[in-house]
């Protein structure tokens, strides 16, 4: 018994070194073509391509790498140079914008371009529940209310916006004496 637990100890010990490299090599390689992808778009717009693609495409891989205000940089450039009749993409380049407002707990900013989302795309239900919660950090609570209902009215069955009403009911039901509808 005394002379297997060594050899137990040790396979088990390479087992775990072993998925330790394999992720780890595996998170090196992801890092490495995401600096690929990086440099190759850099390149594309330093030889003066302006279009919309890129810049979107590279302000995307930043928000990857959490470096938000580059993000942001390059999102308001495509702002200014996307075709104004691409309502869906437009939509949800505004929604992305706001997504950055919001992870950097920019809430009014990222609020600011949810709203734009929503009025280019008033059924965009991911801008909806994004403008709720966003609202939710905010403290206001009857404006998250009333966008995760819009958001269901789009979406019936989606669950998110199902969650974050009914946590959003519990908070106005413990502000208000007249309950709301469940």
């Amino acid at each position: 018994m005394n002379s297997l637990f060594p050899l137990i100890y040790s396979v088990a010990l390479f087992f775990f070194l072993s998925c330790i490299s394999f992720f780890l090599i595996k998170q090196i390689r992801n890092t490495q073509k995401l600096e690929k992808k990086i440099f190759e778009l850099q390149e594309i717009i330093k030889k003066n391509d302006t279009s919309y693609e890129s810049y979107y495409k590279l302000g995307q891989l930043y928000l990857k790498k959490k470096l938000f205000s580059k993000s942001i940089l390059l999102f308001r450039k495509t702002l200014k140079i996307w075709n104004k009749n691409d309502k869906i993409g437009l939509g949800s380049l505004y929604n992305t914008i706001g997504f950055t407002y919001f992870t950097l707990k920019e809430y009014n900013l990222a609020i600011y371009y949810y709203k734009i989302a929503i009025k280019i795309l008033p059924d965009y239900t991911l801008a909806l529940i994004n403008l709720g919660y966003a609202s939710e950090k905010c403290n206001l609570i009857m404006d998250s209310y009333n966008y995760y209902k819009k958001a269901l009215v789009f979406d019936p069955n989606n669950i998110l916006a199902s969650k974050r009403l009914l946590i959003v009911k519990k908070l106005i039901n413990r502000r208000l004496p007249e309950k709301l509808e469940m």
